[in-house]
């Protein structure tokens, strides 16, 4: 697994775990600026979601490895944990680790369900999505508008991780989204934890189960869809994070 690292390592730890639809640090291209003035930024590129390809690693074994690296690098202390989407179910599984003090933690539009159907869905959506990169290459980001604030150089890296899925990672990632048994609760009396949805984010039907978890605050964000806050208000989403960034940048 490989760690891409941004700031000043004295600074406090901002821990940033990916989606599946922007690999590695293009998914927090907009907020990345920001929090470096503050923290010392980690964001690992999840295996089966990075290039060179890797085969697909479950969330449990991510959240190991991620565990580990933390370890090797004396880092006992987060100041502000993210995971969106498939990297929110890898950031709950770091949750879990008690000996881990944890300051902040939210996590965006989380892929917390249990739903073989959901699954099948996603599976063919994502199956589609690649086959388009496959054929179509670049000019896939021309026609979709979650792609409209990504930099040249991560549509690249972007494109290059897409084009070397193979079917068996495609259709594991995706059932692995809705493959998820919550426990009772979260026992974290010390790390303020909140859930994000966009309104018109399908992410929305995991609600039921974060309602039932009772464990940190839920924000429904006006107006946004799949991750589309974090790219376009990347200042007004940090702050709804309850990070004050506001002097920043």
């Amino acid at each position: 697994m490989i760690f891409e690292t941004y700031g000043d390592k004295t600074k406090p730890v901002a821990l940033l775990i990916h989606c599946i639809f922007y690999p590695g640090a293009s998914n927090y291209r907009g907020i990345i600026p920001y929090l470096e003035k503050g923290y010392y930024v980690v964001v690992p590129r999840l295996e089966g979601l990075d290039y060179p390809h890797h085969d697909f690693t479950p969330r449990v074994y991510q959240a190991d490895k991620i565990v580990s690296w933390l370890k090797e690098n004396k880092i006992d202390h987060i100041g502000f944990l993210l995971g969106a989407s498939f990297g929110a179910a890898v950031a709950f599984e770091i949750l879990k680790e008690l000996w881990l003090k944890i300051d902040v933690a939210v996590l965006d539009a989380p892929a917390l369900k249990q739903s073989k159907v959901r699954g099948m869905f996603f599976y063919m959506e994502l199956k589609k999505l690649v086959k388009e990169f496959k054929t179509r290459g670049m000019k896939v980001f021309d026609n979709d508008p979650r792609y409209k604030y990504v930099s040249m150089s991560d549509k690249e890296y972007i494109l290059n991780v897409y084009k070397n899925l193979d079917n068996d990672t495609i259709k594991k990632l995706s059932f692995s989204c809705y493959d998820y048994t919550l426990p009772s609760a979260i026992y974290r009396p010390d790390t303020k934890i909140k859930f994000l949805f966009g309104e018109k984010d399908k992410a929305r039907m995991n609600l039921p189960e974060i309602n039932n978890l009772h464990s940190g605050e839920i924000k429904i964000i006006e107006g946004m869809d799949h991750m589309q806050y974090i790219f376009d208000k990347p200042k007004d989403y940090l702050n709804d994070c309850g990070l004050n960034v506001c002097s920043r940048i």
